[in-house]
């Protein structure tokens, strides 16, 4: 065994031992540690854990992933609502502070939906299926304008102290995942062909051509045109809104789009040419939330300043969103690689995802952190990540079995 396998070997067995760890009767915690809110069950957060524990094959952690869907679930509000986290005894659920979390209800979908087709239980399948039923119609509340695409307000995803708001990519993609597989698991082709039909519109919409520009499945002409004729671009647009397109770099948007498989190969080589770009620029191979930074004086400086909710601003130039750099994502991206057949690429990933989770601080090691500083590259926010040793078990999976092992698409 070589020292690189050895390492990596090394990595798989701490991450699996954080996974239990985090473990409660509840469900996964987003964190083995105490702090803010990290004790809790969390629905994206514990479905990449679940996701995690499905690819590990290991009957304990799939046990987990059940209890954490039975604990959303038994929470999801009266309109298909699903909590953003629940604490251990139920007492406190939040569905979202300042708004409500589009990307929780998508994940839990999805979560849902990958348990199922793992498991093969039919009889909870029957249970599951008013659940996602009522996710999916609020979810198509969302799109406003019956036009296929969510509108997700500022503080509606995971980037909640971040300006990301609009037709958010990320969230389309994850919509596109969730529609897609609750079509195949509970056999609705209804939700399939819309899965298709959204995933056409992000193809058009989120890579403005001039080529494209009156194509119908183009939502805001205007401003497609615009952008298009700003030309050509290397990656993924992340968000547009009436007022037009941002045009930062969305870390975990370009991981969903390797795993979905939209895109053209050039674009999809063109993308990934610019992340190993950032790769130089910020010296890690770990992918940045979103890039480039935000600092005092730039324009969305204020949305930020204001964005937050704990009395200190954690999205400081190059932390937490705002230029830090993610382990979850980055295993997440490794994924997408190895579903493109590009394993040599996930492997110098995967190395790196790991040697990063090993680091700590005050002489430990194995800390899981949150995510690393754009430019120091030290671990920060709160350390025993469940999903930062997710990304390493799905990631571990992938390069090692030579297949990703979700979504199932």
């Amino acid at each position: 065994m070589g020292q690189a396998e050895q390492s990596n070997t090394e990595a798989y067995q701490q991450a699996l031992a954080l996974l239990r760890r985090c473990l409660t009767p509840a469900g996964f915690v987003a964190s083995a540690v105490d702090a803010d809110n990290y004790a809790r069950v969390w629905a994206r957060d514990g479905v990449m854990s679940g996701l995690a524990a499905l690819a590990s094959g290991d009957d304990e952690l799939i046990k987990g992933m059940e209890s954490t869907l039975d604990t959303i679930a038994k929470y999801q509000g009266p309109h298909g609502e699903i909590p953003s986290n629940v604490s251990l005894d139920g007492s406190q659920v939040s569905y979202g502070t300042l708004a409500g979390r589009v990307d929780a209800l998508l994940w839990y979908v999805i979560g849902v939906c990958a348990y199922l087709d793992y498991t093969r239980h039919n009889s909870r399948k029957v249970r599951y299926w008013l659940s996602v039923e009522r996710a999916l119609f609020l979810a198509a509340c969302w799109e406003y304008n019956d036009r296929g695409l969510l509108y997700t307000p500022l503080s509606g995803n995971w980037a909640d102290e971040y300006v990301q708001q609009g037709y958010v990519l990320a969230d389309q993609l994850l919509y596109a995942i969730a529609l897609g597989c609750a079509g195949l698991v509970f056999k609705q082709k209804e939700w399939q062909k819309k899965a298709d039909a959204l995933r056409e519109l992000i193809a058009v919409n989120y890579w403005p051509q001039q080529a494209l520009c009156d194509d119908p499945r183009v939502y805001h002409p205007q401003a497609y045109r615009y952008q298009a004729e700003q030309g050509e671009q290397s990656y993924w647009l992340p968000a547009f809104s009436p007022g037009g397109y941002a045009c930062y770099f969305d870390g975990l948007a370009h991981a969903l789009m390797l795993l979905t498989d939209l895109g053209s190969e050039e674009q999809r080589l063109q993308a990934d040419a610019y992340v190993q770009v950032l790769a130089q620029q910020t010296g890690s191979a770990l992918l940045p939330a979103f890039w480039p930074v935000i600092g005092p004086g730039d324009p969305q400086w204020a949305i930020l300043e204001a964005n937050h909710l704990y009395g200190k601003l954690k999205n400081q130039p190059y932390m937490y969103h705002n230029g830090g750099l993610w382990p979850v994502l980055t295993g997440l991206y490794t994924v997408g690689l190895v579903r493109q057949g590009r394993k040599e690429r996930a492997e110098q990933l995967l190395n790196a995802l790991n040697a990063a989770n090993a680091l700590g601080q005050d002489g430990r090691e194995w800390d899981f952190a949150e995510y690393h500083h754009g430019q120091t590259h030290q671990p920060m926010g709160t350390y025993h990540l469940a999903w930062s040793a997710a990304a390493t078990v799905l990631a571990e999976r992938a390069v090692r079995d030579g297949v990703a092992p979700w979504p199932l698409l």
